[in-house]
């Protein structure tokens, strides 16, 4: 077997077991996309009902002083709860979240100190030169919202404590299952909830203000879960469209190596013929 032909054989071999690998991680990434946006829309639907409770227990509790809505608190140093992939093989998914968060971190008017979530995130923050003060590790079951509670009590008690006087996020914010983008929200402090309409008032156990005090930790939380199960999806969508490509380009590369595969045949095949005619014809002179 000519050299070049073997080296094309075991080229298109290798690219086979590629596509199998990319292939199988696709079918993978498809179903981890589709439990995380089952989970997304139960953590929306959740948060928009605290939300819609929180809105009606603080039209009746009045005034409410709390930090969280202290809007006119001076700003010394803001916290950045950075969100990314926990794992590459996802394109430049991780390097726009961190892109973004690098540019807030430039044009803020305070300090900026990071706290961060995710596999890789920490390492990728440094090397971009953000101020690490806490990093959490990946989060595999994030989408059951495992370690929700103590990244927001993190975030939560460094405002509390004034170690910081706002806490905005960098996550990845799910468009479609095609499309996602980088954007920073603010966390702390929380926007005022909405006025409703007039209604009956209701009675309250406790009343109104010690209620909203009380579940204004739990918005706060639903937020940030929010926030994370957004960027979970992104991650698997990201990756899916990542092994698709892989996949896609390995099955070409294969047939791009099938038909020099069969180029090279076709032409040692011609050169063993040329090579009998000639000998035939050498031996037809001397006779």
């Amino acid at each position: 077997m000519p050299e070049n032909l073997r080296v094309l054989r075991r080229k298109r071999e290798i690219v086979g077991e590629i596509r199998q690998i990319t292939r199988a991680m696709k079918l993978v990434s498809a179903a981890k996309l589709k439990r995380a946006m089952t989970w997304r829309t139960a953590a929306q639907d959740y948060y928009t009902e605290v939300e819609a409770a929180l809105s009606v227990v603080a039209a009746y509790a009045g005034e409410i002083e709390h930090p969280y809505f202290d809007e006119d608190r001076p700003v010394q140093r803001i916290g950045l709860l950075l969100v990314a992939g926990d794992k590459g093989l996802c394109g430049a998914f991780n390097s726009q979240i961190i892109g973004r968060a690098r540019e807030f971190a430039r044009t803020a008017e305070a300090r900026v100190v990071t706290v961060t979530v995710g596999g890789r995130t920490a390492e990728m923050a440094r090397r971009a030169r953000l101020s690490v003060v806490r990093e959490f590790p990946a989060i595999n079951e994030r989408e059951r919202g495992g370690d929700v509670q103590e990244i927001a009590r993190q975030v939560m008690g460094m405002y509390e404590r004034g170690d910081v006087d706002r806490v905005t996020c960098c996550y990845s914010r799910f468009l479609s299952r095609i499309s996602n983008q980088p954007d920073v929200q603010q966390v702390l402090p929380a926007p005022p909830p909405e006025p409703l309409e007039e209604m009956n008032a209701p009675i309250f156990e406790p009343d109104a203000l010690e209620l909203a005090r009380a579940m204004l930790p739990q918005y706060i939380e639903a937020r940030i879960f929010q926030l994370l199960l957004s960027t979970a999806v992104s991650e698997h969508s990201a990756r899916l469209m990542a092994m698709t490509a892989a996949t896609e380009n390995a099955e070409e590369m294969t047939d791009d190596l099938t038909r020099d595969i069969n180029r090279a045949r076709q032409a040692a095949i011609t050169n063993e013929l040329l090579d009998i005619a000639a000998g035939a014809d050498a031996m037809g002179q001397k006779a």
